[in-house]
């Protein structure tokens, strides 16, 4: 349960609406690495995974306006009002991203080799993972719990780790045996876009280490 961030202590719906909305990119995280494990294997609940992704992807949408609104129309944290909305712009680009990879999937329908889907659910993982760690970064910014870069030490982890862990799917794919170019190619597109999640929240670990240098001073 949410105890409150102390940055919003006096604005008390600011809270409540982006303690959701970090909540709703953990669930989506979950989700996505369910939805692609469905589809490697072949799961009818591909499709209501992938279908719970974009209500949340929606509503945190409508979360991210109605936090904006306020912010605006109420001269709320006019001091800080560009770095949050700057750090909700980027998360919400993970759930987007989560939600594009699973409507590209439902779409050309990848035929994934047997051989290489374990390779492939550990690069799903470690990806979230990274968004994960930037989903406790954000928390803890917040919060001002002084965690940050701890939180931010482990998005850079994962980030290292799923970009060692696509480059050897990389390989493996281009060693298929029997595989059209096209069809490499094709699983190539596919295992950028999901280390791609890792890429996307390195770049907002960057951004948000900048924010807390900047609040310090």
């Amino acid at each position: 349960m949410n105890e409150g961030f102390a940055f919003f202590k006096k604005t008390k719906e600011l809270d409540v609406k982006i303690a959701e909305f970090l909540v709703n990119l953990s669930q989506s995280g979950q989700l996505f690495v369910r939805c692609i494990d469905a589809f490697l294997a072949g799961k009818k609940d591909f499709q209501p995974l992938a279908s719970q992704i974009g209500v949340l992807e929606r509503r945190n949408d409508q979360l991210r306006r109605d936090v904006e609104e306020q912010l605006y129309v109420h001269t709320l944290l006019p001091d800080s009002r560009a770095d949050i909305l700057t750090l909700l712009e980027g998360l919400d680009k993970l759930l987007n991203h989560y939600e594009s990879i699973t409507q590209a999937f439902d779409v050309e329908r990848p035929v994934v080799p047997t051989r290489l889907r374990k390779m492939w659910v550990e690069l799903t993982k470690t990806s979230v993972q990274s968004v994960d760690a930037l989903v406790l970064a954000a928390r803890s910014f917040f919060a001002v719990d002084g965690q940050v870069n701890t939180c931010i030490a482990e998005v850079l982890h994962f980030e290292k780790l799923a970009d060692q862990q696509g480059a050897d799917l990389q390989h493996r794919i281009f060693a298929l045996p029997k595989a059209t170019l096209a069809h490499q190619r094709q699983l190539k597109d596919f295992e950028q876009m999901i280390e791609r999640l890792s890429d996307i929240a390195e770049d907002m670990a960057d951004k948000l280490t900048i924010l807390s240098v900047k609040r310090a001073f």
